[in-house]
């Protein structure tokens, strides 16, 4: 499993949809460094980002019921992709990565011709990152969501030792949990489980400690220049964010912390501490953040979160693709004009979204590359 992770600068240079929503057939070619996707509500740009969500991770990022992605009276729908590594031309069809799902025969993945096991097989290949009107869920959201952001950046730069540990923690928890719903405790069991809880739980903690803490850091510093002004001013206040563990691992390991909550655990029927209770606590001067920051401020923290994530990976050789829905919304023109000062500066490609061609601005590029597709009807010109 997972053995087509590439690592490396990876770009599209083509992309061909088939069946996807309102796009019946669209063929995009001459992919560049940005990507400005304009149209009318309902014409298809989302739907183009969904695309592209899906040819990483095999489902689109507004819904995982392929049946409501398949235009209508279609079996299937094909998104395939043509990967350039490091921007090398590419030839003969070998580099395509292609995703197809139908509604009778499931999901077909295949990368250079060869079908791909697993959904899991596609891991790495095309990184993506998604800013859109969910990803406020990131400030406002549950802690599953601020758990899924870090561990995507984890899994990318860690990879194969943090998806096993995650593997064995899973399963390990699932064991637990059923011995404590059970009621009659197997005290042998028991240990045996709280022991590989806590072997791999403390691993993964440390994995996410030491990611949290370098992407605060590149954090604070995009995030100052994205507002424009010292985060110390009164209209755009100091944000702080600290990673918390699942547990007290300051002051008590996890074997420990497992032994001293058994009995809460038992009266509860589920394990109540560990990496699966982590979260990342967002606040402004010392209240929650969500609470505090306008609509627009929370864009531009979750965008700068985002791009100090991005940073990570290609610190650590990996690159994707950014896709950015709806652009304009939450963001004046100097900040919009300051996240791509940012993009400029990082190899990620990027695809934005606008409803006015006007509102993507062709100097925001400097000197990378633009291409420009206007969507009409699910067609693109």
């Amino acid at each position: 499993m997972l053995g087509f992770f590439l690592g490396g600068f990876m770009r599209l240079q083509q992309l061909c949809i088939r069946h996807f929503r309102n796009i019946i057939k669209a063929d995009l070619t001459g992919l560049a460094d940005f990507n400005f996707i304009h149209g009318l509500n309902g014409s298809g740009k989302t739907s183009a980002l969904e695309a592209l969500h899906t040819l990483s991770v095999s489902h689109s990022f507004r819904s995982r019921k392929i049946k409501s992605v398949i235009t209508e009276d279609q079996d299937a729908l094909l998104v395939r992709g043509a990967l350039s590594p490091n921007n090398q031309a590419v030839e003969n069809g070998e580099d395509w990565l292609a995703v197809q799902r139908s509604r009778s025969r499931g999901t077909l993945v295949k990368y250079r011709q060869e079908r791909l096991a697993s959904v899991g097989d596609m891991a790495g290949l095309l990184p993506v990152q998604l800013i859109n009107p969910d990803s406020f869920a990131l400030i406002e959201g549950s802690p599953s969501v601020r758990r899924q952001f870090l561990d995507w950046s984890v899994f990318h730069v860690k990879h194969l030792d943090f998806y096993m540990f995650w593997q064995r923690y899973r399963k390990a928890l699932q064991q637990r949990n059923s011995l404590l719903r059970r009621g009659k405790i197997d005290k042998a069991l028991l240990a045996a489980w709280d022991n590989e809880i806590a072997v791999v739980g403390e691993k993964i903690a440390l994995q996410r400690q030491q990611q949290f803490n370098d992407l605060a850091v590149r954090f604070e510093s995009v995030y100052s220049r994205l507002g424009g002004i010292e985060p110390s001013e009164k209209d755009y206040p100091a944000f702080n964010m600290r990673f918390n563990a699942g547990w007290d691992n300051s002051q008590i390991s996890l074997l420990d912390s497992l032994a001293s909550s058994f009995e809460g655990d038992l009266r509860q029927g589920f394990t109540r501490h560990g990496p699966h209770r982590a979260d990342i606590d967002f606040r402004v001067n010392g209240r929650p953040a969500a609470e505090l920051l306008s609509r627009g401020q929370i864009k531009t923290v979750v965008c700068a979160l985002k791009i100090a994530q991005s940073q990570l990976l290609e610190a650590a050789g990996v690159t994707g693709i950014m896709l950015i829905d709806d652009l304009p919304a939450e963001l004046d023109a100097n900040r919009r004009a300051a996240l791509f000062a940012e993009l400029r500066n990082m190899q990620s490609q990027v695809y934005a979204t606008s409803i006015e061609s006007s509102e993507l601005d062709s100097s925001w590029c400097g000197g990378k590359t633009l291409k420009r597709f206007h969507v009409e009807r699910g067609s693109f010109f």
